[in-house]
């Protein structure tokens, strides 16, 4: 019997629903009670099918008031976070107050401590992209009036320009000194009587001719201004230096053929030296105009060092005056890649110096004597003095003039080339002489048995 009455339930919950049958309606609410509120329109069953075109229910909308209050909160603990350097947690409570109220009044301050924490962490920020134009094809160029005269010419940027004048004035003042030097030489020979008579046209003559001649043969080898005067050094100093010799080669009676000989031969050699120095080794016009400077205050060092010594004999002034020339001339060689000098800053040095040396003459003018050499020693003392002090003033004073400027004609200024053994005296590859430092180093046992130390005097790359 018990198994008959499962059976007959089972049966029946498996009987289907007849989809044509209307739903019993709800149960009348009990008296007292409230009835519950009709859903919103269009509301159906979860277990009735939905239609897909009924009205979709709007959401209600962002409330801005409430944002705002969130994101102050929330800037005001990035601040509190930001104080205490955590700038990470900082920012990124900053970000969410953005996201929260993008324009409201804390989006500002959270802008603020973004860009704080980025400062901090060097995280760059994207700069605004602004739109590029394209630019018109407008003439802004001013109206002038064709009956007005033209303005005048710009002037150009003060410094040392090279130009092909430049050169070709190096030329003709080196071509002609070397030249005249020749012809009076020549000319001194046309008479036992009176040399001059000859040397002086015939001087004139050649150098005037050496002057257009030479600018001439520097253009057609392409040589710069630095070599020429580079060439040009040599054939003056190496003339000074070779008549002064002669005059020191003959303590009685130096004629004046003599001289002009010795200086010719000198001018001759030297200067063949100056062009094999040019083609090895690259000097600026400055560092010529350095030697020149610094060769002529000696040479006139050396006399006026001669007049506080007061030597028996003449010839003593000519060999002072040679080892000044000479000391003036390596010392420039030397100093020249150290230094940043130029022709216009150099002329300024000269000027001073030589203002300082002969100042003491007027002074001589008044304590003159005969009877006493005290007067041409204190003179002497005074001049020397102040050639040293003109110069000093002069490269003082003109410090820092055409900065950069002292370079090779026409080629950019590069960086020197140090790579010069570790000696009192060194050479680089690039062809400069320099005062190095100490190298003391062990003896090598493979030459020397014994224990001890070497220091190089000279070293050189090449």
């Amino acid at each position: 019997m018990l198994a008959a009455l499962v059976t007959t339930a089972r049966g029946a919950a498996a009987q289907p629903i007849d989809p044509y049958q209307q739903p019993a309606p709800p149960p009348a609410p009990a008296p007292g009670t409230v009835a519950p509120a009709p859903g919103p329109a269009g509301a159906v069953a979860p277990d009735v099918p939905q239609d897909p075109y009924a009205t979709i229910p709007v959401l209600r909308a962002h409330d801005p008031v409430l944002a705002e209050r969130i994101a102050g909160a929330l800037v005001a603990r990035a601040q509190e976070l930001l104080d205490a350097r955590v700038f990470l947690d900082a920012k990124q409570l900053a970000v969410e107050a953005l996201v929260q109220s993008p324009k409201g009044s804390s989006a500002d301050r959270a802008r603020a401590i973004i860009h704080t924490v980025n400062q901090q962490l060097g995280i760059p920020e994207d700069s605004p992209k602004s739109e590029v134009k394209p630019a018109e094809d407008v003439d802004t160029s001013p109206i002038q009036d064709p009956t007005l005269p033209a303005g005048p010419v710009a002037s150009p940027p003060e410094g040392e320009p090279t130009s092909s004048l430049n050169t070709r004035i190096a030329a003709s003042v080196h071509g002609g000194l070397y030249a005249g030097l020749l012809g009076t030489t020549i000319g001194a020979f046309f008479s036992s009587d009176t040399p001059a008579n000859g040397a002086v046209p015939v001087g004139l003559a050649v150098g005037l001719a050496g002057a257009l001649a030479v600018p001439r043969l520097t253009d057609k080898l392409q040589l710069s201004e630095a070599q020429i005067r580079t060439v040009g050094a040599a054939t003056v100093w190496g003339g000074v230096i070779g008549g002064l010799f002669g005059d020191i080669a003959k303590t009685d009676g130096t004629s004046a053929r003599e001289v002009l000989v010795a200086a010719s031969v000198g001018s001759t050699i030297v200067g063949l030296g100056g062009y094999a120095l040019m083609r090895r080794t690259e000097l600026t016009r400055g560092d010529i105009a350095l030697i020149d400077t610094l060769a002529g205050i000696g040479g006139v060092g050396g006399l006026t060092i001669g007049m506080v010594m007061q030597p028996i004999e003449s010839e003593a002034y000519s060999l002072n005056s040679v080892i000044g020339v000479a000391g003036g001339v390596i010392a420039g060689y030397v100093l020249a890649p150290m230094t940043n000098t130029t022709p216009r800053r150099m002329l300024r040095v000269a000027g001073l110096a030589a203002a300082g040396g002969a100042a003491p003459f007027i002074l001589y003018a008044a304590i003159q004597t005969s009877s006493s050499t005290v007067d041409e020693r204190i003179t002497g003392l005074l001049s020397t003095g102040g050639l040293v002090l003109g110069a000093y003033l002069g490269f003082r004073f003109t410090r820092g003039m055409d900065d950069g400027l002292d370079t090779l004609d026409g080629k950019p200024k590069k960086e020197a080339v140090d790579d010069a053994p570790i000696a009192l005296v060194g050479r680089s590859s690039a062809g400069r002489w320099g005062l190095g430092g100490l190298g003391i180093q062990p003896l090598s046992p493979v030459l020397a048995p014994q224990h001890g130390m070497a220091l190089q005097l000279v070293g050189a790359a090449f």
